[in-house]
């Protein structure tokens, strides 16, 4: 197998395996209606995924340092595909829950699996493009999810257009199975000492490092705005159709995946291969987006379209960016292990971050406040990142520290 080949592998494979945990955003309406739940509720649904991948990713990126890419990747997407499936014959909220949380535990596979591969497949010169175009995969799979599972749920119902979400993960695992192959030799960590959960503490000593992971936290905070709450604000606040806020969801995450593909070029050719320059000017992005997000009904509806690619820039534009960074840091030993405990962060963001814009939304009966809360958390990042020392030492004939 060559390595473009196992870019195409871990990208098809990292967008079908995103269908099934991303289909609960633009099916939330439906959610609302057939569980009769409260828009507080509504934002349980991500969160409950979430933990699963943040409760079992540390170990799921130590699965990944023993065992390879593709077993774990395989069994992952067969876990998650699985439950979902489950989730769509759910009577009530807590087994609806339940069943995400179990389809989580699969999802976090999906990320320190698929970083894992970028690492052992390329080089740092064309890692930041190669992580970029990889990470895509997620905002394909939102593309994919919103365009396609409205219409079938307003056709044949949410628990149809679930399923089907479910079982396009299984589809994922079967293609993983069929095609994907580590590199053979596999290229064993340096002395051929295994990977240890220990080793993590070395990482936890550098006060940078920890810097980074807070900022994954916050990052992904945007994330989850976006995802459990764009098409619940667009809906009510421009009275447009579920269908059609479900497109301009799409349309965030097309522009997103512009975000990734144009962010690892850009770090990759114009910042020297440094990755916090793009992650900088990107929150600088959010700080704008959402602050148009904030304005409500005092925009002009013809702006929605640019508004939502502009939001989908800065919700999922970051992520390729910060796990090549993260993979870079943790070096080609400890990638997935880093990676895995990167995820915790960075999840726990989604985690945490649409029962919060819930209860705003609660509290003040509007979505002013939440969108301008994420536009502050945008500018807290964009300040400190530029402030951190150098992360990770590049070689001095090509490349400088980033």
């Amino acid at each position: 197998m060559r390595k473009r080949a196992a870019l195409v592998l871990v990208t098809t494979a990292h967008g079908l395996g995103s269908v099934s945990i991303l289909a609960v955003a633009p099916l939330s309406p439906f959610l609302l209606d057939g569980l009769d739940l409260s828009r507080v509720q509504v934002g349980f649904f991500l969160p409950a995924a979430y933990l699963g991948g943040v409760l079992l990713s540390l170990p799921a990126g130590w699965l990944t340092e023993r065992r390879g890419v593709r077993l774990p990747l395989v069994a992952g997407q067969v876990l998650t595909g699985s439950m979902v499936m489950l989730a769509a014959f759910a009577r009530d909220l807590p087994t609806a829950l339940a069943c995400l949380l179990v389809a989580g535990f699969g999802f976090s596979v999906l990320n320190p699996a698929t970083g894992k591969a970028i690492v052992e497949w390329f080089p740092p010169r064309e890692r930041g493009q190669a992580m970029g175009i990889k990470q895509t995969g997620l905002t394909l799979g939102g593309i994919a999810s919103a365009t396609v599972l409205p219409p079938v749920a307003l056709a044949w119902g949410w628990r149809t257009a679930l399923g089907l979400a479910g079982a396009v993960s299984l589809a994922s695992a079967l293609f993983v199975a069929l095609f994907y192959r580590d590199p053979s030799p596999r290229s064993l960590a340096p002395g051929g000492a295994p990977i240890r959960f220990g080793d993590v503490g070395i990482f936890l000593q550098r006060p940078s490092v920890l810097v980074v992971f807070a900022c994954g936290l916050a990052l992904s905070l945007l994330q989850s705005g976006v995802l459990a709450y764009f098409v619940l604000s667009t809906r009510d606040t421009f009275g447009i159709s579920v269908v059609d806020a479900a497109r301009l969801l799409a349309l965030a995450h097309l522009g997103g995946a512009a975000g990734r593909l144009g962010w690892g070029v850009v770090s990759d050719r114009l910042f020297a291969g440094r990755r916090r320059p793009g992650l900088t000017i990107n929150a600088l992005i959010g700080v704008a987006a959402f602050v148009g997000l904030g304005l409500g009904a005092l925009l002009p509806p013809v702006l929605l379209p640019a508004l939502a690619l502009v939001s989908g820039i800065a919700a999922f534009g970051w992520v390729g960016l910060y796990f090549a960074l993260v993979a870079e840091i943790g070096g080609a030993r400890s990638a997935g292990l880093l990676t895995g405990l990167a995820v915790i962060f960075s999840w726990s963001g989604v985690l945490i971050g649409p029962p919060l814009f819930g209860l705003l939304l609660h509290a003040t009966d509007s979505y002013r406040v939440a969108w301008l809360v994420l536009a502050a958390d945008a500018l807290v990042v964009a300040a400190t990142l530029p402030r951190l020392r150098p992360l990770v030492q590049r070689a001095p004939a090509t490349e400088r520290a980033a």
